[in-house]
């Protein structure tokens, strides 16, 4: 219970701080829905993604990895299909405009980056 709300505690920092630097996520209900959010992934992090792992475990072999951004992707795609007042909003990129699975993948890899750390700290 206490790694929950650690992990829940790290990515609401995490989504803050994304937010801020590149303003492409919304949260609609302000901070009970960052804390919704966080909470989601953390549960994410810590049940849905080892399972997510062992499953896949032939496809990173193939992929030499590459596949667990496309997990922490997952769980942004999660968050976002179970809370109604969240969403992710497209960017811009050194002038190139990331939507869609662009946009989720580089905000996946941004609040992943930000988690580690923040656990290292």
């Amino acid at each position: 219970m206490k790694k929950i709300l650690k992990y829940t505690l790290f990515l609401a920092f995490a989504l803050v701080i994304e937010n801020e630097i590149w303003a492409n996520l919304s949260f609609s209900l302000g901070i009970e829905t960052i804390i919704k959010v966080a909470l989601i992934l953390a549960i994410f992090e810590l049940i849905l993604k080892p399972i997510l792992k062992i499953l896949l475990l032939p496809v990173t072999f193939f992929t030499l990895g590459l596949i667990r951004i496309v997990i922490n992707t997952l769980g942004l795609y999660l968050a976002v299909f179970l809370i109604s007042d969240f969403k992710v909003n497209s960017l811009q990129l050194f002038s190139y405009p990331l939507s869609g699975f662009l946009a989720y993948l580089f905000t996946s890899i941004i609040v992943s980056t930000l988690l580690y750390i923040f656990k290292k700290l």
